[in-house]
């Protein structure tokens, strides 16, 4: 283990993205546990080997030290490391791949970088920031923690529990509402096909088992640059939806055009819709706003197509027919949708990724997720 790399001191965060008050990292693959000896470090090991070869990727591991009383974080007496903390966090680059030890693994399973962020939990969100900051343009991150959750806006979040778990430690209990999936493991194997698992575009993606709706859009494209925003809109909805359906207005020259209704799994209770958009859907756009459906009825979200705003959402099955022309028609519709339904706007404190909602109408931005969701004009529960 190297010398500590880390300091006091707290980076600066003012040009950082952030969401819901979270620093948003898409390149970022958090996976937690709901209680010790769950497989997390196993499933963090097997997905850096699958993906080690194509992407580089900088393994993290988080110890949350509550004090500095003598007591190990994980029980027993531990090895003092963590107790003679003498700061609000250090950080740490492991070098050793053969030592059993969680980092360890990391760096042997094809980690091109591993670091140790050992910090009081007073200061998680400080010692995140200093953290992700090696993390290296052009590389993907994974990290074991579940705390690290609260402070941070990933690319995906796993949660990881044992079959025979009925309880979780309060730490995974604050999350689990914010987990793409929950994966039950047995300690060596999971329920979730790691298939589903991509990197794309340098961001975390999840197969979903759901649909993506592609509609007509206002953005003043052009043909040839309304076919291309198509094909590279399909394109990235390919790696995260099991099926992508071209609406009728959308549907390319020959194709048989579909009814969006008609295309959905019975399974199918949140969907997304979006026009065609000219750099396609990024991953940690869709599940930031798939993670607040429980908000709403509808999540929608602004980017960019073209130099103009349009709107994406994700929404109930049920209410397609009232979101897709809000889709169509783009930002100003946002509104009138709110007068109809539970509307939950996303909002990113900057845009480094290309979406938010500073575009939108004042009239929109009144009935935003900072005041009251509204369920046909009523205030939601």
């Amino acid at each position: 283990m190297e010398a500590m790399v880390g300091g006091a001191a707290k980076p600066d965060r003012s040009r950082a993205e952030v969401v819901d008050g979270r620093l948003a990292r898409p390149d970022l693959l958090i996976i937690g546990a709901t209680s010790r000896d769950a497989g997390k470090t196993e499933l963090v090991c097997r997905l850096i080997r699958r993906h080690a070869a194509s992407s580089p990727i900088v393994g993290f591991k988080i110890t949350t030290v509550d004090g500095t009383d003598d007591h190990c974080p994980h029980g027993g007496d531990g090895c003092g490391v963590c107790t003679s903390l003498d700061r609000p966090w250090v950080v740490s680059r492991e070098h050793d791949r053969e030592s059993p030890k969680d980092s360890c693994r990391m760096l042997a399973s094809g980690a091109h970088r591993v670091y140790w962020l050992r910090v009081l939990r007073s200061e998680l969100a400080g010692g995140a920031a200093d953290l992700v900051t090696r993390l290296p343009s052009g590389s993907v991150g994974v990290c074991e923690s579940t705390s690290l959750r609260e402070v941070v806006e990933p690319g995906l979040f796993l949660l990881v529990r044992t079959a025979q778990s009925s309880r979780a430690k309060p730490s995974a209990r604050a999350v689990a509402h914010l987990a793409e999936r929950v994966v039950v493991s047995d300690g060596r194997s999971f329920d979730l096909d790691l298939d589903r698992i991509s990197v794309v575009d340098g961001q975390w993606a999840l197969r979903r088992e759901a649909c993506a709706v592609v509609v007509d859009g206002v953005d003043g494209r052009s043909q040839a640059d309304s076919d291309t925003a198509l094909r590279r809109t399909q394109a990235s909805l390919e790696a995260q939806f099991d099926r992508v359906v071209i609406g009728p207005k959308t549907a390319p020259e020959g194709a048989s055009p579909v009814s969006p209704a008609d295309a959905l799994d019975p399974a199918d209770a949140w969907c997304l819709v979006t026009p065609p958009v000219a750099g396609g859907i990024p991953q940690g756009l869709v599940n930031t706003m798939f993670r607040r459906r429980a908000t709403g009825d509808a999540v929608v979200a602004v980017t960019r197509s073209h130099d103009r705003d349009v709107v994406l959402a994700a929404c109930r099955r049920e209410l397609l027919s009232e979101v897709i022309p809000t889709v169509e028609q783009g930002p100003a519709a946002i509104a009138e949708l709110g007068d109809r339904c539970a509307v939950r706007e996303l909002r990113f404190g900057q845009s480094a990724s290309g979406a938010g909602l500073e575009g939108l109408p004042e009239t929109a931005r009144r009935d935003s997720v900072s005041g009251p969701a509204r369920r046909r004009g009523a205030e939601a529960p």
